[in-house]
């Protein structure tokens, strides 16, 4: 029996908000993939989410949205089952979009800090000092990097911390060797656990 035949006008307002979210969610995950993979020359990427490279909360999401349209169609419950594939595929594409939103890209022009927004690109030219740290997971970088000046606003000086794994560790030093260290002299700076490069 159709879902909508049996459902007060709450539930109906409930059922439109679920369609909306999938649309919603839709679109959001092509988006997200679709600039993921128009990034200009990705020279070093990694997984950077929580739970072990993946997204926590997405991951978590989707194996509880996944488990109960198991659990669902399991009981002959039908009529529940439109409105658990919903879930399911948000889930789906919630888990795809902050996958690729979590990742980390090294690119030719500099550190991608949001790939839905190619302006919050940190450039190499832009980076005015950084440290690093040897840790347990890999070598964790803080970079200080300068913000243009705009007719609303200063020039303005931030940073962006990066944890490198191991496994991207050379790759990454090798990088940061020919795009900064031209610029930059090491010195022996004491601040503890840190090398910091000037």
């Amino acid at each position: 029996m159709n879902i909508l035949s049996n459902s007060s006008g709450f539930e109906v307002l409930l059922l439109m908000m679920l369609a909306f979210a999938t649309l919603a969610f839709t679109l959001l995950a092509m988006v997200t993939v679709s600039n993921a993979w128009r990034l200009r020359s990705p020279l070093i990427t990694w997984k950077a989410g929580k739970l072990g490279g993946y997204p926590l909360f997405a991951t978590i999401f989707l194996g509880f949205s996944v488990t109960a349209s198991i659990i669902y169609l399991s009981r002959g419950e039908s009529s529940l089952i439109p409105v658990m594939l919903c879930y399911s595929w948000i889930a789906l594409t919630w888990f795809f979009s902050s996958y690729q939103m979590s990742k980390r890209y090294i690119t030719d022009n500099g550190i991608v800090k949001n790939v839905n927004d190619p302006n919050q690109t940190v450039m190499w030219s832009a980076v005015s000092d950084y440290m690093e740290k040897q840790t347990s997971n890999g070598v964790q970088y803080t970079f200080f990097y300068t913000i243009p000046a705009t007719p609303i606003s200063d020039r303005k000086i931030a940073r962006i911390e990066l944890l490198v794994p191991d496994s991207r560790k050379e790759a990454f030093k090798k990088l940061l060797h020919f795009k900064l260290r031209r610029r930059f002299t090491e010195e022996s700076v004491y601040a503890p656990g840190f090398k910091q490069f000037n």
